[in-house]
Parts: C-alpha cells; structure tokens; sequence
C-alpha cells in the first residue's frame, strides 16, 4: 500500500473496503454534513430572490471555512514530537481517474460550443480578422491600445485568438472548443502538479475533478474574451508542474520549462506575475527522502532564476507600455496602484469566498435547485473543516494552498472592491480556483483514509457542482442566443445599408444576469453581420442620432 499524506494513521490495509462504510469516521460525516446541510438550506430558502442577501450568506460562510480551516491546521503541542514525513512518490497509476476528471470536464462545458460571439469578442474578432503586422505586431511592439492610451501587454493572447480566426474564422463553435482544451490541459495539469508534491492518486484525482467543475471558473471558460485568463492559468500551472518536477528530480530541463512557461504565462495575461511566489511557496511542503537535495550553489542559481524572469518580464512590460499599464482611474492613476482597505477586504474576503462558491445569484430561474445544491456543498466543506486530522505533511500543503488562494486576486483586486453576486468578474479568479480545488481535495485525504470514501465524497460534490456549473451557464447562452437575435433583426432592418451608413441603437441592455450584452463591441457586431463592412459607424447610446442615421430601437423587443 502506498503510504498518505493526508491521515496522521495509516490506512488499515488489511481491512476490506466495505468496512469504511462502517467506521466511525462515515457516520461522523455524514452526520455532521446532514446536520449543517438542514440549516444552511433552510437559511438559503430564507433568501430566494434576493441575491444580495444570497451572495452574502454564502461570504460568510467561506469566512468560517477559511477560518476553521486556518485554526484546524495549527499543530497541537503533543502531535509536532510525533509527526512524520509521509509522502508518495509520482507514479503511472492513476491514468484512470485522469481520464474521469478530463471526460467530466468534456461534459460540463460541451454545451458552451453552439454559443455565440459576445460583447467583446467582436472587438477582438475585428482586431484578428487582419494581417499580422497589423493585429499582431502592434501588441508586441506597443502593447494593447485602448483608444487613447497602451493599457495591457497580452500578445499571446492576442496571437492565439488570430491563430484560431486562420482556423475558424467566423464560427463562434471553433473557438469554444479551443477554450474547452485549454481547461482540459489545465485539469491534466492539476493532477500532475498533485502527483509532483507527493499527494496520493486519490487526492490527485480528487483536485482533478474539483477544479474541472467549480462553478466560478464558468465565465473564464465559455466566454471567448476570457482568453486571455486561460492561457495564463494553464500555462503557469504547467510552470508549477516543472517547478515542482525541478525540486524533486533537480533535472535542469525541467526547471527551464518552468521558467519558460511561466514567460508564456505573462505574455497572455499580467496576473501571472504571482506564479514566482508560488515556486518559492513550494518550499513549504517538506521533501521525502527520495527527493534529490541539490548542492548549494545550483539551489542558489535556481532561486536567482525564479527571481530574475519576473523582473525582466516587469521591465519589459513597464518599457513598452510606458508604466505598469492597466485600466485608470478618472486621475489618470492606474487603478491598479490604488490599493485601499476595499481592496485589502476583496482580497482576503470576497476573492476567496467567490471562488468557493461561486454561485451566480442574479439567476433566478432555478433558485431552489441552486440554493439546494449551495447549501448542501457549503455543509460538506465545513464538514471536512471539522473532521479533518492534519498531519505535518498535509498541513503544510494546506498552508501553500491557501497562500495560492489569497495571492491569486491581488493582480486584479480592484474587481472585488464591491460585492459581485452575478459573477462580473470572476474570469479574474480562475488561477485561485486551483489552490481551491488542491485545498479540498487534501481536506478530504485528511478526513478519510480510505481511497474508496474519499472519491465516493468526490462524487457527491461533483455532482454538487455540476448542477451549478450549469445554472452559471444557462445566463451565457441566454446572452449568446440575444446576441444572435439582435444581429438578426439589424440585417431583417437594413438587409443592404448604403455606403458610409450611420446606425443609431437604443434600448439594448449592458448585461443580463451578470454576463456583459453589448457592453462593448456593437459597431464591431454590426459590421460582423455585414460581412465586415468597415465604412459602417454606430454611434454611442448616449450620443444624439445623426439625421441621416438609421435608427432602431430594441426598447419594446425585450
């Protein structure tokens, strides 16, 4: 049997399966789950259709997870003497429960693939739709132009997305489908960094299946425009994967890898700038004694390393945009220099509980299923809080997890100044939700030793999950078919717009549910649906209509 990380007490291995079903430790938690299930449902029921008050609860009980979870991991005085270093080596076994998680992920998201273009995917679309050196170069050489100042540097992104127009070109399913590989690498990527830092199959398989569903990782998935968000988070996950790899083989190729995905990573989007403290973080979790112990001055070289490609990625991007970048403040201070105690609240606070429960409470089509399905997930996770028995391995990896989970908002903190019920901005949260994912899946291993109750537990969230994902879900396609609508009455308005045509629109809504509708991207839509006409204009909502301007009104369509 292979030794766990995640119970101060060996597993019995002599025991059957069937006889954890029997032990103290299942009535325990199922006890205790059904317990907190009755009350967290009866408080949800209590607020159906108020989303504020939803999203609230929902903060509030994180705040207790993290805390129980923060107060759990504490060593005892008795138990420091007695503690071991219990680690598994990576090994082949496995694949199976890999090829679960991949085909569970499949399955949540392949009914994003008929969606529709949104909101700002048209602006890109009229960005990659032309050659290179002009879509492409410009967002290396000067960075991503706002109009009236250089804000991002993402030209990875930018050059995926003109990758997939050479392939798709206009078919919104092409691209959706690249977003569902991207997650899926992003899976693979999870359970192999499990397997580098000693957890064991089941645990592995256990993060897998957790990040695959998580509900807050809905819009960075179906949304094209989140790009951007996934290549990053994929790509340095594979850098944590290398990293990880490089502490415990020493080989050179991998810690290469690392580094030069971790570049790739900030070439897509700036939020990756928190992956070194990550690989530094690493050195939490206590090494076995097959780790292979580097010699000082290779230890030295790879710490210069892990601190050098930061900083020459920071010094590129503040030569070329001219700054940091970023969005701005009506000053003209980049926003992301005004870090208030709003900030330090959405960081510490809000950040964390919208990844874990990331419930889009502005829907309110299925808000029993959803509050049912709410509850009973929070009750299971506190459940883990309380029942969870730590040891010196499994709680250092807890702590690595949650300093993942509260660095990972700090690029984009000014998002979580306010609450966000509809999920505005939770495309920013997809890295966090990982250190999510590898926080329940040890509590989980710290809770059950054996393999068999640990999944069937991971069967019961999952299928938690699921339900949420697609409620999260169902807002997308009802933007996705608007989307489609809109574009259809313009072309059944004006099937041919003379020369230079001016269009005036007027009661389309900014978003619905909490997925942006036009938000951005009209004029780029219109000249979408005409074939790419570039001599057509749409005028601002908030400007007066040009008397020759063609003017429709969507107000009483809706």
């Amino acid at each position: 049997m292979e030794s766990s990380i995640s119970s101060a007490t060996p597993p019995p291995g002599s025991q059957p399966w069937f006889r954890a079903f029997a032990s103290r430790d299942f009535y325990l938690a199922i006890g205790t789950t059904l317990l907190l299930s009755t009350l967290l449902c009866t408080l949800s029921f209590g607020r159906i259709g108020d989303s504020v008050r939803l999203f609230n609860l929902f903060q509030n009980i994180a705040v207790v997870f993290f805390a129980l979870t923060l107060l759990r991991q504490l060593p005892r005085p008795k138990q420091v003497r007695d503690e071991r270093i219990n680690l598994v080596a990576p090994e082949a076994k496995g694949s199976a429960g890999l090829l679960v998680a991949l085909t569970v992920g499949t399955l949540a998201y392949i009914t994003t693939v008929p969606f529709f273009f949104i909101s700002d995917d048209f602006d890109h679309l009229n960005l990659v739709r032309h050659s290179f050196m002009t879509a492409i170069w410009p967002q290396i050489t000067k960075g991503q132009f706002d109009g009236t100042t250089y804000i991002f540097y993402r030209p990875l992104g930018f050059l995926s997305l003109f990758l997939d127009y050479r392939l798709w070109h206009n078919w919104a399913p092409g691209y959706h489908l690249t977003n569902i590989l991207l997650h899926l690498l992003c899976i693979a990527a999870v359970f192999f960094f499990c397997k580098e830092i000693g957890l064991r199959n089941d645990t592995c398989v256990a993060a897998s299946l957790v990040f695959a569903l998580l509900p807050v990782n809905v819009q960075a998935i179906t949304w094209i425009a989140c790009r951007f968000d996934q290549l990053a988070t994929t790509l340095g996950m594979w850098s944590l994967v290398f990293a990880a790899r490089f502490r415990r083989t020493g080989q050179v190729r991998s810690y290469g890898m690392a580094i030069l995905l971790f570049v790739l990573a900030i070439l897509s989007k700036e939020s990756a700038y928190v992956i070194p403290v990550l690989w530094l973080a690493l050195e939490l979790i206590p090494r076995n004694e097959r780790t292979k112990r580097l010699p000082p001055a290779k230890r030295f070289a790879a710490l210069l390393g892990y601190i050098a490609a930061p900083m020459l990625m920071w010094l590129h991007r503040f030569y070329t945009l001219g700054g940091i970048g970023g969005y701005r403040a009506e000053t003209g201070t980049p926003i992301a220099r005004l870090f208030k105690m709003q900030s330090l609240i959405g960081v510490l606070v809000r950040a964390p509980g919208e990844t874990l429960f990331g419930y889009n409470w502005w829907i309110h089509t299925d808000d029993r299923t959803l509050s049912l399905a709410a509850g009973v997930t929070a009750a299971i996770f506190l459940a883990l809080c309380l029942l969870a028995k730590p040891n010196l391995t499994s709680r250092r990896i807890t702590w690595f997890c949650l300093i993942w989970v509260f660095i990972a908002a700090l690029p984009a903190h000014f998002y979580f100044r306010a609450p966000d019920p509809g999920l505005v901005f939770s495309r920013a949260l997809n890295f966090g939700s990982i250190g999510i994912a590898i926080l329940i899946a040890v509590l989980l291993g710290q809770t059950f030793s054996n393999p068999k109750f640990c999944l069937s537990w991971v069967f019961a969230i999952s299928v938690l999950s699921f339900v949420a994902v697609q409620h999260n879900i169902s807002a997308w396609q009802l933007v996705s078919s608007g989307t489609r609508s809109v574009l259809a009455d313009i072309d059944r308005v004006q099937p041919s717009p003379r020369p230079n045509a001016t269009f005036y629109i007027t009661g389309i809504p900014v978003g619905i549910d909490g997925v942006p509708f036009f938000s951005v991207g009209l004029e780029s839509a219109v000249r979408f649906s005409y074939s790419w006409r570039d001599d057509i204009r749409v005028n601002p909502r908030s400007s007066k209509p040009d008397p020759s301007a063609i003017v429709i009104d969507f107000t009483s369509r809706q």
